[in-house]
């Protein structure tokens, strides 16, 4: 197993850790009480005499009680609820994040950057790479576009010989690669769904290697032609260490179901993981794994009403555990509803300035035409993010770039953890300093990478849930872990 499917294991639901963790440490407790119980049984029957037997009696009780007081203390240590201090259910006890936060409705707006070159009205995706935000054309085209974030002209294209799409509907990356999404599928009668991976270097370069990661889902079994009425739809996905994460465009259901495949080349089965009701249809992703933060957009989408589609949205995905990216915050922001446009695209350089492209659409409603322009817009979501992005020290003078140097190959455990941490680490990282930060964003003890073992000792670390924080020559890397009593 390589060093980074070690680390993914590590990374698992904090929730699910700690209840394995009770169970393992109740069930040890009644293992040890029934034996020491049957031992006192057979000494106290050998023995004679009503002292003893009282005495028995008593030690026998004694250790009944502290085994429940051990149970209930454990237990009791680790607060489950809402930590989100902008939700109406927020629970300043809680330790560990369980999803239950509720949001009241709100309303933003975007800033209209500018009307979209022809070229690109077409544009189905947008991501920050190599200093700026590049987008493609869900159609007959193999040609990236670099986008003026300050006034929505073309200042770049990069043409890739050899790439061929058919329904490209998304562009993802990790820190070698750019993932082209080949993976529209509106009517749902697709059995050629696949992903181009492409080296970022050979894009610059102008060699082109390209590899196809090939999949199908693994609970489609009806492969009719059903225009617009299929839940095999898909037009975001994020690429995580080792996985690609499909969230679907579900035209009946209007929900979105997480699938999961390898990000390796090769033909692959994408599973089924979980699903959450958007009420509307996910178009975009943008993904942010060092402070465990998607933004997905899409629209809401009305078979029988056209009139009442096509208003924006986005939801806000945060705080999740491993890549169970609904087990976190849920947050959905809606647009006004008289802005209508079909948006397709999210991307951000800094965390809370995102920025939005709709496609060109053209119908006719009730005899009225309808011609609305590709755009480029702006939302700012500072009021709704840097709350949580402050627990990673993020202020708004700050910028968090998604074209980061990464740190891999590490790895902390246990997890959950008592009176220390065993991290392993690149022996390049000899030096790099690391911060602990609590929930609510203080940090409560910090030091330099010195040797494999990092102390929780302090007073200021009660039992519950933290972040660690590694920084070295501009690389950063997050962990989190929980310590226990």
């Amino acid at each position: 197993m390589s060093k980074k499917s070690a680390f993914h294991r590590y990374r698992r639901d904090a929730i699910y850790r700690v209840s394995i963790d009770v169970i393992y440490r109740v069930s040890k407790g009644m293992i040890s009480f029934i034996f020491t119980y049957l031992n006192f049984m057979y000494v106290c029957r050998m023995k004679n005499g009503w002292l003893f037997r009282i005495l028995c009696a008593v030690r026998l009780k004694l250790l009944i009680s502290c085994l429940l007081v051990m149970t209930a203390g454990w237990c009791q240590a680790q607060v489950c609820g809402c930590t989100d201090s902008l939700a109406t259910n927020y629970n300043a006890s809680a330790t560990v994040n369980d999803g239950s936060c509720e949001y009241e409705t709100v309303i933003i707006e975007a800033t209209e950057i500018g009307v979209l070159d022809s070229l690109i009205e077409g544009s189905s995706t947008l991501f920050f790479w190599n200093g700026g935000y590049w987008t493609f054309n869900d159609h007959y085209d193999n040609c990236l576009y670099q986008i003026d974030s300050t006034n929505a002209t073309i200042t770049n294209t990069l043409c890739i010989n050899g790439l061929i799409s058919n329904d490209m509907e998304e562009i993802s990356q990790d820190s070698l690669y750019l993932y082209f999404g080949d993976v529209g599928n509106n009517r749902g009668n697709r059995h050629d769904l696949r992903i181009l991976r492409i080296s970022k270097e050979s894009i610059l370069n102008q060699t082109f290697v390209i590899d196809t990661i090939a999949f199908s889902y693994e609970d489609q079994t009806d492969f009719t032609p059903q225009p617009q009425a299929t839940d095999f739809d898909c037009e975001a996905f994020v690429v995580t260490d080792d996985s690609i994460y499909l969230f679907t465009k579900q035209w009946v259901s209007t929900q979105t179901t997480i699938y999961s495949l390898p990000k390796t080349p090769g033909t692959h089965i994408a599973h089924r993981c979980e699903t959450y009701n958007v009420k509307g249809l996910i178009t975009g992703a943008t993904y942010i794994p060092e402070y465990q933060l998607i933004a997905l957009c899409g629209y809401d989408y009305n078979r029988k009403v056209k009139v009442a589609s096509l208003r924006p949205f986005i939801v806000l995905l945060y705080d999740y555990q491993g890549n169970r990216f609904f087990s976190g915050n849920k947050r959905r922001l809606n647009f006004k509803s008289t802005v209508k446009s079909q948006v397709e695209a999210i991307a951000t350089h800094n965390g809370w300035d995102y920025y939005i492209t709709n496609e060109r659409f053209k119908t006719t409603v009730m005899g009225i035409n309808f011609d609305l322009p590709a755009k480029l817009k702006r939302v700012d979501l500072r009021d709704y993010l840097l709350p949580y992005l402050s627990h990673f020290g993020i202020s708004d003078n700050q910028t968090v770039i998604q074209d980061f140097k990464p740190i891999d190959d590490i790895r902390i455990y246990p997890n959950p953890a008592s009176n220390f941490i065993n991290i392993d680490y690149p022996q390049d990282l000899s030096g790099a300093t690391y911060e602990i930060l609590n929930l609510k964003g203080q940090k409560v003890a910090e030091g330099v990478l010195k040797e494999n073992v990092i102390s929780l000792n302090n007073n200021n670390m009660p039992a519950g849930e933290y972040i660690l924080r590694i920084k070295k020559d501009g690389a950063l890397k997050t962990l989190s872990f929980i310590k226990k009593m």
